[in-house]
């Protein structure tokens, strides 16, 4: 009996056997060779100083650290979202399969003709790791990479993760770039000057020294206003300076120099007293879109929503909401 019970049991494993065997060969995605070399993708994104993106594109990125921030190209600060993003993914990615050695040639045939090639270095500028990215595997569920030097791809992903994880090496670079307008404390401020080409009156120069404020006015034709600063507006003006973010870059619109050109609503020129300085001109959508709208005072900005933002320091064309800016739209009078 016992021996029936035995072979009973050594039947059902040959039987599960057979069937494991069979659901391998019929999804040949999943066959390995065995061969382990190169598993290990990750880094520790803490070790990381510097990151280079090589694209077919000649569209490169490189990422180098600057204290708390990144810089791209050593032109433009990175958003401190998307590069957090990015190095969350060198770090978290995984194998999720090792394709069947018959698609290999494939596979390496597409990395020469789309691949993107990524390095990471460390402090002193010693390669810590490099890759190339290829295509999607068939299913979407996880993207080729071929560590540097091996020459077997595996199939990567971030475990759990509903989708794949090329993208986020092939981001424009406009979706890289910080898109911070102003992000300063107001201890940091040393001089505002505000300007309304429309209503001169309104224009305004604000500086700050050693916790004393002098206010005058943005132009000279405006008479100085005889009266005592109200303090607590000046403090909380100061205070909006913090995480005034754009919508996002609109470089490739085709009417950017037109736009850039047209009488704006309102100029911004902000110096920091570490020197650093920050110079904006704005318009509402709404005096580009119509030919009749002319927005010219701060009280009809209840008709904005969204403005085109001209950066004159690096000549980037943003798209700024109203929401997150209406606080420092204030008037020369605005402070007494």
């Amino acid at each position: 009996r016992n021996m029936k019970n035995t072979l009973g049991l050594l039947i059902g494993l040959i039987i599960l056997g057979c069937f494991a065997y069979y659901l391998m060969q019929s999804n040949p995605e999943t066959q390995s060779t065995l061969n382990s070399t190169g598993m290990k993708f990750t880094i520790d994104k803490e070790e990381v100083d510097r990151v280079l993106i090589t694209r077919k594109s000649n569209n490169n990125l490189d990422f180098t650290r600057e204290g708390q921030k990144w810089k791209i190209n050593d032109k433009y600060y990175a958003s401190p979202h998307t590069m957090s993003h990015l190095l969350n993914t060198m770090s978290k990615i995984d194998m999720i399969f090792i394709p069947y050695k018959t698609h290999y040639k494939t596979i390496v045939s597409d990395m020469e003709k789309i691949g993107i090639h990524v390095e990471a270095f460390d402090k002193s500028g010693n390669k810590i790791k490099g890759y190339t990215i290829g295509a999607n595997s068939a299913q979407n569920d996880a993207t080729y990479f071929l560590l540097d030097g091996d020459n077997q791809p595996y199939a990567m992903n971030i475990k759990g993760f509903d989708g794949t994880i090329r993208d986020r090496f092939n981001y424009h670079i406009e979706n890289w770039k910080d898109k911070t307008i102003f992000d300063n404390d107001a201890s940091e401020i040393s001089t505002v000057k505000v300007g309304f080409p429309k209503r001169p009156s309104a224009s305004f120069v604000l500086t700050q020294d050693e916790g004393q404020y002098s206010l005058t006015p943005g132009d000279q034709l405006t008479p100085a206003i005889n009266k005592s600063l109200n303090k607590a507006k000046v403090e909380a003006y100061l205070h909006s300076f913090k995480n005034v973010i754009a919508e996002g870059y609109d470089n490739r619109n085709v009417k950017k120099d037109s736009i850039s050109n047209l009488l704006h609503f309102v100029t911004f020129e902000v110096a920091l007293k570490d020197g650093k300085q920050m110079k904006y001109k704005m318009i509402p959508f709404r005096d580009v879109l119509d030919p009749d709208v002319n927005i010219s005072d701060v009280k009809e900005l209840e008709q904005v929503e969204r403005y085109f933002v001209t950066n004159e320091e690096t000549g980037d064309f943003l798209v700024l909401q109203q929401r997150l800016f209406k606080d420092l739209l204030r008037s020369y009078e605005y402070f007494y």
